[in-house]
């Protein structure tokens, strides 16, 4: 009897809640409706609703960090705020107008980097692992689980703004160091090791601002390989500079010493995405850089104020036609390779850089999922799934670096994999074979600007696209522009300003 009082008594309860929750349930909704619909809307909830209209939520959340701080709004991922783009592309299969090409044809996928340079950087996809830096950014074993990863499947890691350190130099296959507005990574035997040097003036979510960080950021081995005296931060300044960050150098001038050091390999310079993208290509050029690496203004970083994320800069796909676009004017399209990189995710998207002028592309983001995927169900529930990847002083998830990499060769050999058989579809050889002529559109802007064709009309009816992926009008205006500008510009803004002042800051 006490048994089936003690099995009854919780089942009853069970049964009145219900039984209540059945009866005073309409009340409260009848309640709850006739109050929203006849109070005024400050006196309920509905204003919140309301306030999610005009201010959205990650707005509101800014807002609180904000007024709860009063610092800088620091935001990793990249920009979220909606850019026409490669989605607004689509591809022109092969079928009977065009053959397509059979399954077990074969695609040519490599990609060499810096063709004029004694030893030019070569990967056996036009994919490479961009910048994500050891300390400010990425986790000790997620550098290395990338540069195991990148060897694997024969693609290039960059150093990003990080120290580079040896454990991954040996991991790494084609290394890029990144030499730029800060004091690590600047000794000769690490220039020399290089396979290719990317000088650093900006990306996309930071476009060549300083960050200074706290001393206390990074851990006792980040100073260790960043050199850095007790107290001092790991600082990146605004200009580029040799000797010291108060003495100022051009690009003209960091190209010059790094051929000094290395005279081999490919130098590179990256840089975010402005409207003035042909400038700044004409002082790449005139310093004599391989290559031109432009991040849009979906690249992401770590730690990016997110007024320089979201309000700089121009969207990748706006900055590689006007890239393509100035290098054809400026007759450099032959010498100087060009690399995108900036939001690019899919096999999809990457083809469509390929179809409308880069020469490569480079990922950070998709990269970085993919090293972290197998093992995101272990930060659950307690703890963000960032804390397997990115750096903190104490880090609290160890990434397996094994696992790791094999979530990167898996991601880029699928990449390959799919891109092979878009190839074949479109019935190209080869990823150099792709044009704009490959790709339609149903945007009109992008259509005039890209020199991709307007699918809404046929063929017959369409304006004609200018040639080296540049529309009618578009063309006219770039050479109208190309016709009044002088051939070459001033080395850079430094060397304005020195003119300005009657002679060299050194």
């Amino acid at each position: 009897m006490t048994l089936a009082w003690l099995l009854a008594v919780p089942v009853l309860t069970v049964l009145a809640a219900l039984l209540a929750f059945a009866l005073l349930f309409p009340v409260v909704v009848r309640r709850f409706i006739r109050s929203v619909l006849n109070r005024p809307i400050s006196d309920t909830l509905a204003e919140l609703y309301v306030s999610t209209k005009s201010t959205t939520l990650m707005q509101l959340l800014y807002l609180s960090i904000r007024a709860a701080t009063g610092d800088v709004v620091i935001r990793p991922m990249g920009s979220a705020r909606p850019a026409k783009g490669f989605d607004d592309l689509a591809f022109v299969p092969a079928q009977l107008a065009r053959a397509p090409l059979a399954d077990a044809e074969p695609v040519e996928l490599e990609c060499v980097i810096g063709r004029r340079a004694a030893r030019p950087l070569r990967m056996r996809l036009p994919i490479m692992i961009s910048g994500m830096a050891y300390g400010l950014a990425l986790t000790r074993n997620a550098r290395l689980a990338l540069a195991r990863g990148a060897r694997r499947a024969g693609v290039a890691l960059n150093t990003g703004q990080g120290p580079a350190f040896p454990e991954e130099i040996a991991e790494a296959g084609a290394y890029i160091v990144q030499f730029g507005r800060w004091d690590w990574n600047r000794d000769p035997e690490l220039l020399r090791r290089a396979d290719a040097i990317e000088v650093q003036v900006g990306q996309g979510a930071m476009p060549g601002n300083a960050v200074i960080a706290s001393p206390a950021s990074v851990g006792p081995e980040v100073r260790r390989l960043m050199r850095l005296a007790p107290g001092a931060s790991p600082d990146i300044h605004a200009h580029l500079y040799l000797e010291s960050p108060d003495r100022p150098a051009s690009l003209s001038e960091v190209v010059r010493y790094l051929r000094s050091v290395n005279p081999d390999v490919p130098i590179l310079v990256k840089m975010g995405a402005g409207d003035d993208v042909e400038a700044d290509i004409d002082v790449a050029l005139q310093a004599g850089v391989d290559a031109i690496v432009v991040d849009g203004t979906e690249g992401a970083t770590g730690n990016a104020p997110i007024t320089l994320s979201d309000h700089f800069g121009l969207p990748s796909l706006t900055a590689l036609s006007r890239a393509v676009r100035h290098l054809n004017l400026r007759g450099a399209r032959d010498r100087v390779d060009l690399i995108l990189s900036g939001g690019l995710r899919e096999p999809g998207d990457f083809l469509k850089a390929y179809a409308l002028g880069a020469d490569c592309v480079a990922i950070a983001t998709a990269a970085m999922f993919a090293i972290a995927h197998r093992q995101i169900a272990q930060v659950f529930p307690y703890y963000p799934p960032t804390d397997l990847v990115f750096y903190r002083a104490r880090p609290q998830i160890p990434l397996d670096v094994e696992k790791g990499a094999s979530g990167l060769v898996n991601y880029l050999e699928s990449c390959r994999a799919e891109m092979e058989i878009a190839l074949r579809t479109l019935g190209r050889r080869s990823y150099r074979e792709l044009s704009p002529k490959d790709l339609c559109t149903l945007d009109r802007e992008i259509a005039e600007t890209t020199g991709v064709r307007y699918a809404w009309l046929p063929p017959s009816l369409a304006p004609p696209a200018g040639p080296e992926g540049v529309g009618e009008r578009a063309r006219e205006s770039a050479m109208r522009a190309a016709r009044t500008e002088p051939a070459a510009r001033p080395a850079d803004g430094l060397a304005q300003r020195e003119a300005a002042r009657g002679g060299p800051s050194r």
